[in-house]
């Protein structure tokens, strides 16, 4: 056996193994699973280990092993979701619905005094179906009788962004920069403290002053 070929085995059987024990535990049927011993950094650590060898060992597995792995880390990625979905029902006022979030942009929302406001940002290579370049946000609050405003006809949805080579119907301040989509901005703790300074300054701009309370990047999501 070549030494390649050990390499290559070598590297299969430890992502496969960190990926299965990463899986098990998230899933919590790993009786040791606690926060102390089960971390972010080591999360990462192993995510970073398996993305790095997944491209080589992932040519050995059948079409079936292959669907099976989307799978468990599709159910990983719903897992994530649902707490976004906490963080998001923490922030709206008690009679507000959560409101839809773009596929290919997400939603930039903060709370001020019992009132929600959201800001609709569409990925690079996308634009928004509406003109919003002077609507910049939407609420829902008792003001607006706990409905969004919105530009669709009732409902939850604030905005759609779909495919295009030109962004012009949105403020320039509305779209993820290229590189940088919703997902990654909202995992640089930098760029998330820049997006949400340039919302502040358009919400004073609007005439609400007040000190915001809470915030989040809602990103789209697509479920299999």
């Amino acid at each position: 056996m070549s030494r390649t070929w050990k390499q290559h085995c070598l590297l299969f059987v430890c992502c496969d193994f960190s990926t299965a024990f990463l899986l098990t535990t998230v899933h919590g049927n790993n009786p040791s699973c606690s926060t102390s011993e089960f971390t972010y950094e080591q999360i990462d650590k192993w995510l970073q280990a398996t993305k790095n060898c997944l491209e080589t060992v992932s040519n050995t597995w059948t079409p079936y092993q292959s669907a099976n792995i989307f799978n468990q880390l599709q159910t990983l990625t719903d897992i994530i979701q649902e707490q976004q979905n906490k963080e998001l029902r923490r922030l709206l006022p008690a009679n507000c619905s959560a409101p839809a979030v773009p596929e290919d942009g997400g939603l930039l929302c903060v709370s001020v005094k019992n009132k929600t406001y959201c800001k609709p940002m569409c990925n690079a290579g996308y634009d928004f179906n509406f003109l919003r370049r002077s609507r910049l946000f939407e609420e829902c609050s008792s003001a607006t009788k706990h409905k969004w405003t919105t530009q669709f006809i009732g409902g939850n949805r604030l905005a759609i962004c779909n495919k295009s080579r030109i962004a012009v119907s949105g403020a320039p301040s509305a779209y993820f920069p290229e590189g940088q989509n919703c997902h990654k901005t909202k995992s640089d703790e930098q760029l998330m403290k820049n997006i949400t300074s340039i919302f502040q300054s358009e919400l004073v701009m609007a005439g609400i002053t007040q000190p915001l309370e809470s915030s989040i990047l809602l990103c789209g999501y697509k479920k299999h």
